[in-house]
């Protein structure tokens, strides 16, 4: 997005500025250029480049924790995973922040969550035939990054700190208590530790979310990958997810990793922390890397029993019977079976050729 810089130099000499005025300004403009960000003075200059009414963008913004909804979606393991989603005109102003300024940043390398023409293969390949793997989860990721933490994102860049400020709002919640109140018993149950943060973060749901973790963590993977590598070990990032890998004498101290990640404002998941040795099932971000990388047999095995029971009983019928709100059942059985191809293309055209001899509509 580029910024006409010579003429609105000669509009501020026109309007008569001061020439320490004009010198302060296009530093700031020179800043954001050099940066490949958009150039923004104030939230009305913002309101302006993405279309929409100063009123209303202050409006969404003095009310943010009210456009959103708050919900509960089941997760692939089981169990229940909190979302909270923006309403249409918030998650616009997110996704315009996201194109225009966010996805223009760089991340460290060595994280491979959220980020395109990368996915949980590229991060499991890192630690393919190796001796001990050591798999840590980040307790509730989003949540343990603030809006003081956003905020100093947008600073960094440049941006005045009005305007930082207007961002890390837009990019943050923090759930009123009226809304609290209505919700079920079971969703207070999920949402409640949310709630008693009294804090706006980040959430799931939001499209800025995502790359503002991987940004706020950019000090976290550096820190962690020269650890790594003065230890002679692979270290990556999948989100929540962290692996260390090689020898097993070599491995980092887990009171060294919590010293660090506790001093990054984050939290170990102790539930899910895990030492695996070569002859173990190794599994890094839901992928075998015991030898080749490839899909656990579990879950292939359930592929080859949904296309067997929809030849023998028709898709309609086995579907209706297993899960009845799976009414799209054959996208959901092919988007397993593209998600196998792409981690082992050769085991899934087998599974497509069942699947292309299947009559769908009965």
């Amino acid at each position: 997005m580029d910024f006409p810089r010579n003429i609105y130099i000669e509009a501020a000499k026109n309007e008569g500025h001061t020439s320490t005025f004009l010198e302060n300004t296009l530093s700031y403009i020179d800043n954001l250029r050099s940066k490949n960000l958009p150039v923004i003075f104030s939230l009305k200059h913002f309101s302006i480049l993405i279309g929409m009414e100063l009123s209303d963008v202050i409006k969404i913004i003095q009310n943010r924790n009210n456009y959103y909804s708050y919900y509960l979606i089941k997760k692939k393991k089981g169990g229940l995973r909190r979302i909270v989603a923006p309403y249409k005109d918030l998650k616009f102003m997110q996704s315009w922040i996201k194109e225009n300024i966010l996805d223009n940043l760089e991340v460290h390398q060595l994280a491979t969550g959220f980020i395109k023409k990368k996915s949980i293969l590229n991060n499991a390949k890192n630690h393919e035939n190796s001796d001990v793997i050591l798999n840590l989860d980040l307790r509730n990721f989003f949540e343990t990054i603030n809006e003081k933490r956003v905020y100093g994102i947008f600073s960094s860049l440049g941006y005045s700190a009005n305007l930082c400020v207007e961002f890390a709002k837009i990019c943050t919640a923090q759930i009123p208590e009226d809304k609290y109140e209505i919700m079920s018993s079971e969703e207070q149950e999920y949402f409640e530790e949310l709630y008693n943060l009294k804090e706006s973060v980040l959430v799931q749901g939001a499209p800025t979310s995502p790359i503002l973790s991987n940004l706020v963590c950019r000090r976290l993977d550096l820190r962690l990958s020269k650890l790594a590598n003065k230890l002679v070990v692979n270290y990556s990032r999948y989100a929540d997810d962290i692996t260390f890998s090689g020898d097993r004498n070599n491995l980092p101290n887990i009171g060294i990793l919590k010293k660090i990640i506790e001093d990054e404002n984050l939290k170990i998941n102790w539930d899910k922390v895990g030492k695996y040795k070569r002859g173990q099932r190794q599994i890094v971000t839901g992928l075998l890397i015991d030898g080749k990388v490839r899909v656990p047999k579990k879950f292939k095995k359930e592929i080859y029993r949904h296309l067997h029971f929809c030849s023998k009983y028709g898709a309609y019928s086995h579907f209706k019977r297993i899960c009845p709100e799976k009414s799209y059942g054959k996208e959901w059985l092919l988007g397993k079976i593209y998600f196998v191809y792409s981690i082992e293309p050769e085991e899934a055209k087998k599974m497509l050729k069942i699947a292309n001899s299947i009559n769908w509509e009965i």
